[in-house]
């Protein structure tokens, strides 16, 4: 006979089971029941079977109640020592043989201590699996239902999300959805299963389902608990908004370190779009070992997703494993050789003597790059990631240069569909098009924008008009200082050296489109000579277009120029770098 308590109260042998009616005698076993293998004491039941109306004689009532229940033993064939009379009170003996509550933790321990994620899964599936419904949804005990059911329903909160969190981190996200749903709306305040959920339909594909589902829990702390949501569910916002890939496991780095993938291959971001020619030669040229790759362009052209992106795909051909480094740190500086060394030398290969792949993320210029190079492990293959084009690098190791632009209008349109629906952005074409070109078709600023417009109700053209008025300026999610294209702008144009700083900004408010060799050395009271210096490396920098020789700023950078330029006139305290 198996006694259960996780879900109504009743007797079940074989296939067989035995509902109990609501009675005192049915809250006296669940009383037991909840606390298997403890005594309990007498003041315990006798609150449990009747509240605050006990009777005068409580202690010879409960002595009744007790001999009724095991009555009702004998009748179902159940041993009497079952119930066991001990000083203070009674102790009900079980095993996870004869009783679901402890059969259930059993195998959520064993999940615990099990290192087979396979395994994991079909303990805690098995353990889910005892809960049947209403917990004592037949036992007519106040003070049960008040302090006992809460804490059992959350032990079974707690498996569900270490069961998802694994299929999730298994690449079973979709199979998890269906529970996740149920639990968060069963569960509005959770903030761990809105992550999980949000983190799930991420991972199937269903951005704008899961920006949609952030938003929901928002909301609901905001208006029922004056709350906002916490810093998981702010980064988990973050990284879908970004592109950034969720795989796990992920290793946390300090501040004072690179970012470290630690896992034999480096997951690409979820929702990845476009770029399939460059993504195709790039990877032919990482299988075929032709010396190092660069992939060089503006801020926010997606670089580092791309280059995750490449990653997965070659997976197969560097069986030596995979390495991602961030170059700089979370503050925004470079890391030091002795940093880059440090990891390089720790690097996590399941197979030091076969053929790996080496990514270097956001490379802050050459001598960085050449200063870690005799540490790169000899044979890998290397993709570096950076705004500069790296030549340097280039004419000493061999290898290409790929540069990543702007996504193509196609790939624009894909991209704020993911993000703000289908369905609006079908019914408003031309507002469509002049958000893309707002944002010059890049990643980065589509993402900002189309995040910043999931947030109003007005139409998509009235929305677009609003951020014309000030686009460097709204180009931000509030209370998120990193997804700002201000300070993005701000971090990227003040790595320069303070007189390519100036002369940026100078030209920024010219009006003049392409920028002509002669307009530049005027401007900038330079010779002409000067002047190509000074736009070469504007151009290697990715902060101007070269096209044929000729340059111009991109608009986003333009109106960058032009607002500082109108700070610097409203407070001439201020100085241009």
């Amino acid at each position: 006979m198996i006694f259960r308590v996780l879900g109504p109260l009743s007797l079940a042998r074989g296939e067989e089971a035995v509902v109990l009616p609501p009675s005192k005698v049915a809250s006296l076993l669940a009383a037991l029941l909840v606390r298997p293998n403890e005594v309990v004491s007498i003041g315990t039941l006798q609150e449990a079977v009747w509240g605050d109306d006990q009777p005068a004689a409580a202690r010879a009532a409960l002595q009744t109640c007790a001999m009724r229940l095991r009555q009702l033993f004998v009748r179902h064939a159940i041993g009497a020592s079952s119930i066991e009379t001990v000083p203070g009170g009674y102790r009900f003996n079980a095993s996870g043989e004869t009783a679901d509550l402890l059969r259930f933790r059993e195998l959520a321990r064993a999940a615990e201590a099990q290192s087979d994620p396979d395994r994991q899964l079909v303990l805690l599936e098995d353990a889910l699996a005892l809960w049947r419904g209403p917990l004592l949804a037949n036992v007519p005990s106040g003070s049960l239902h008040r302090d006992v059911v809460p804490r059992l329903a959350e032990e079974r909160l707690r498996v569900l999300e270490r069961l998802c969190d694994l299929k999730i981190r298994q690449g079973l996200a979709a199979s998890a959805l269906a529970q996740l749903w149920d639990a968060t709306r069963a569960h509005l305040g959770n903030e761990r299963l809105a992550e999980l959920l949000i983190e799930a339909l991420y991972r199937t594909g269903r951005q704008a389902d899961a920006l949609a589902e952030y938003r929901r829990v928002k909301q609901f702390l905001a208006g029922e608990l004056g709350v906002d949501p916490g810093p998981r569910l702010r980064q988990l916002e973050l990284s879908i908004l970004v592109g950034e890939s969720r795989a796990e496991p992920v290793k946390a780095v300090a501040v004072a370190g690179p970012a470290e993938s630690a896992h034999p291959g480096v997951e690409p971001p979820q929702g990845f779009l476009g770029r399939s020619a460059i993504a195709a030669s790039v990877a032919s040229r990482l299988r075929a070992g032709a010396g190092v790759v660069v992939l060089t362009g503006p801020l926010g052209a997606g670089k580092t997703a791309l280059a995750c992106h490449l990653a997965a795909a070659v997976r197969d051909d560097f069986p030596g494993g995979q390495l991602r480094l961030d170059m700089h740190r979370a503050d925004g500086t470079p890391v030091s050789v002795e940093e880059l060394t440090d990891r390089l030398a720790r690097r996590p290969r399941p197979d030091p003597s076969r053929r790996g792949l080496l990514i270097l993320d956001d490379v802050a210029d050459v001598r960085q790059a050449l200063a870690g190079a005799p540490f790169w492990p000899p044979g890998d293959a290397v993709l570096l990631t950076s705004r500069f084009g790296l030549a340097g690098v280039i004419a000493r190791f061999g290898g290409s240069i790929e540069r990543v632009g702007g996504f193509t209008p196609a790939e624009s349109v894909s991209l704020l569909s993911a993000i703000l629906g289908r369905e609006r952005v079908e019914a408003e074409p031309a507002a469509t098009q002049a958000l893309a070109e707002l944002c010059d078709h890049l990643p980065l600023a589509l993402r900002i924008a189309a995040a910043r417009l999931l947030t109003r109700t007005a139409s998509l053209a009235a929305s677009v008009a609003w951020l014309h008025g000030n686009p460097i300026g709204r180009l931000a999610l509030p209370g998120d200082p990193d997804m700002t294209l201000l300070g993005r702008l701000d971090r990227a144009v003040h790595r320069l050296a303070p007189p390519l700083v100036t002369a940026l900004l100078s030209l920024g408010t010219l009006d003049r489109d392409p920028l002509d060799l002669a307009g530049v050395a005027h401007r900038l009271q330079v010779t002409p000579d000067a002047a190509e210096a000074v736009l070469d490396q504007l151009a290697d920098a990715s902060l101007i277009e070269d096209q044929a020789g000729q340059f111009r700023i991109p608009g986003l950078l333009r109106l960058y120029a032009q607002a500082c330029a109108e700070n610097l006139r409203s407070d001439p305290t201020l100085t241009a770098v």
